[in-house]
């Protein structure tokens, strides 16, 4: 009687086979936290436009209190006493409102945000150039950074 083969696969076949497949299922898996950490950052830096944008239309807003808009990320300003819509407001009021209202939801929107409002002279005219910097940190290292300038 001839002798039979058995066909089928060797045991070291099926190990390379397998060492194959989780290499590349860890690859995914690699690409799909790359994605996920891009899709974060994309994220992040539009809701700072989107913030920077809200308080540049508030400045334009209240363009004769534009110096009271200033913020310097070391000292934050004080809360005002009162910001009701019954209130009657002063523009350095309404000023101290926008920003404490707008500091708030920078706050909750961003992770570990600090925010930076400059403003200086534009030369030769009464308009001032207002500069809008939101930084944010994701897991403890440095997220990303956004600056809007308007001019009021």
């Amino acid at each position: 009687m001839p002798m039979h083969r058995c066909r089928g696969f060797a045991l070291a076949e099926v190990l390379v086979a397998a060492a194959l497949l989780a290499v590349g299922l860890l690859g995914q898996l690699a690409l799909l936290g790359a994605g996920l950490r891009a899709e974060r950052d994309a994220a992040n830096s539009a809701t700072a436009a989107t913030l920077a944008a809200d308080l540049a239309e508030r400045l334009r807003a209240n363009s004769t209190a534009a110096p009271a808009y200033v913020l310097d990320p070391a000292s934050a300003p004080p809360s005002p006493a009162s910001c009701t819509l019954a209130a009657p407001f002063d523009a350095q009021a309404r000023a101290a409102c926008d920003l404490d209202e707008w500091q708030r939801e920078v706050a909750s929107s961003l992770p570990g945000a600090t925010v930076e409002v400059v403003s200086s002279a534009v030369a030769g005219s009464s308009a001032v150039l207002c500069a809008i910097t939101i930084r944010w940190v994701v897991h403890g290292s440095y997220g990303g950074e956004y600056t809007l300038q308007v001019q009021v």
